[in-house]
């Protein structure tokens, strides 16, 4: 079984490109949209693919209040909740498609936090994603808390951004929000958290070694980082095959980012890479099925 944990879809093509609009992206090569997506997975033999319902809600509230939109907040939020809705119907509609919602710390109360989670448990969600710079919390922030805990007791899996991308630090010289190391406490206390940390920890990869060596719950997704390999200020295969053992091969997801890159390409790629066919059937999609289900 072949298992993508990260990618992001949007029921149209207009909201596929308005999401990649707001992170800087103004000429995409592919689309975002659900239609797009189900092509490239058929092509590349992808049994399963986690969709992550991540709104640019931050980026979204700056744009409505700067054209004087007057219920701003209330908007984002229930462009919120509508993508999280549809991503749980395409989950019943289609199993190929596994909807992880996304949750925002800065435009849902605690309560609020606890219910949209299940709430999308009870239409099908089968994980929750978050992105600390785009709320601009770390990962032991007690904003989160009512996430970490609710999926814990859930033993719902969280996906969230880790690395140095997303955002700029508080200040110059700061760990960025998504620093990997930063969950370490939150882990400590809630040790049965099913925790998925996304891009290999970006630039703190060490980070994600001490994690996955420490607790016994923590995985990690290649999403954009089987690309560009060799090139200038990115690993080699030979680097990025060395790290990934450094892991535990059992640790590690194969997990692409489309829109920002193929599936397919990312399927290929990791046939390509100089793995044991061990290896590459654990990362592939078999740890994914040992920690998700499918």
């Amino acid at each position: 079984m072949i298992v993508d944990a990260h990618a992001h879809a949007f029921p149209t093509e207009a909201s596929g490109h308005e999401w990649q609009r707001l992170l800087g992206v103004d000429e995409p090569r592919r689309t975002g949209e659900i239609g797009e997506l189900a092509e490239i997975v058929t092509e590349a033999g992808i049994d399963r693919t986690v969709v992550l319902l991540n709104v640019r809600a931050g980026e979204r509230f700056a744009e409505l209040q700067a054209a004087g939109a007057p219920d701003a907040r209330e908007q984002v939020r229930e462009q919120l909740f509508a993508l999280n809705r549809w991503g749980c119907r395409l989950g019943r509609e289609d199993a190929r498609f596994l909807p992880f919602i996304g949750v925002n710390v800065r435009f849902l109360s605690p309560a609020e936090l606890v219910e949209e989670i299940d709430r999308g448990v009870a239409e099908g969600a089968r994980g929750v994603k978050i992105i600390p710079p785009s709320m601009r919390v770390y990962a032991d922030d007690p904003l989160l808390r009512p996430v970490v805990q609710r999926c814990c007791e859930l033993g719902l899996p969280l996906l969230s951004q880790s690395g140095s991308g997303g955002g700029d630090p508080p200040a110059p010289g700061a760990d960025h929000y998504g620093r990997p190391g930063r969950w370490d406490a939150v882990l400590r206390e809630f040790a049965d958290l099913k925790l998925i940390l996304a891009h290999l920890g970006h630039g703190y990869e060490e980070d994600i070694v001490r994690l996955c060596a420490s607790h016994e719950h923590v995985y990690t997704d290649t999403s954009m980082r089987l690309s560009r390999l060799g090139q200038p200020g990115q690993p080699t295969e030979a680097e990025l095959v060395a790290l990934i053992r450094r892991i535990g091969a059992e640790r590690v997801l194969l997990g692409t980012n489309y829109p920002f890159v193929s599936p397919a390409a990312y399927v290929a790629r990791l046939g390509e890479l100089p793995f044991t066919d061990a290896e590459r059937a654990l990362v592939g999609g078999e740890n994914f099925v040992r920690a998700v289900g499918v």
